[in-house]
């Protein structure tokens, strides 16, 4: 079952229940996505969290400019969780497909039903929180690199984004200019 992935991902975060496990599978929805399609935009309510089966997909958003700034980029296996939408606030960002991709959701309005039903839940979405956390302040660790290291961490922890995903994207991501990256790739 498709879901396997997703229980199995869960199950490393935390020790479940079989119980939960079962109870989750019942709630999870897939969904299949083109390239470039928009999952959220800003002002829209997230209401469900997705697990990225295949595909990869990112945030972003426009400056006053028009330019577009990517925030962050979610890989197979990664969880996109949004605070905003786990409190029911509207989007910041918007949510973006950009390779074919296979997810699975879970509503946060049953998310929150599994807390009331099941105790263990609760450090579950605990976990989670402190994994996306933990990966928020590895942005911030890199904002304050050179760009030299910026790139250098990127290309080595990041490899799948540099193979799928355009350079000027990349370097949105990494605050450069895509001429900028283009010569660090040059250079190896």
């Amino acid at each position: 079952m498709i879901e396997n992935s997703f229980i199995n991902h869960l199950s490393g975060i935390c020790i479940l229940s079989s119980q939960l496990k079962d109870a989750i599978s019942t709630f999870l929805v897939e969904e299949q996505y083109q390239p470039h399609q928009i999952l959220f935009a800003p002002g829209q309510f997230e209401n469900r969290l997705c697990f990225i089966e295949s595909g990869l997909a990112r945030n972003y958003y426009y400056d006053e400019h028009r330019d577009d700034h990517t925030v962050k980029f979610w890989r197979p296996g990664d969880i996109i969780l949004s605070y905003q939408g786990y409190w029911a606030q509207p989007a910041y960002f918007y949510t973006e497909v950009m390779d074919h991709s296979r997810l699975l959701t879970l509503k946060y309005d049953d998310l929150r039903g599994l807390i009331t039903a099941f105790p263990e839940a609760s450090l579950l979405v605990k976990n989670i929180l402190k994994i996306f956390h933990e990966e928020e302040h590895q942005k911030q660790r890199l904002a304050v690199l050179s760009a030299e290291q910026r790139f250098r961490e990127m290309k080595k922890n990041n490899r799948l984004i540099f193979q799928k995903v355009p350079l000027k994207i990349i370097a949105s991501y990494l605050n450069m200019s895509r001429e900028t990256l283009s010569r660090m790739i040059s250079k190896g």
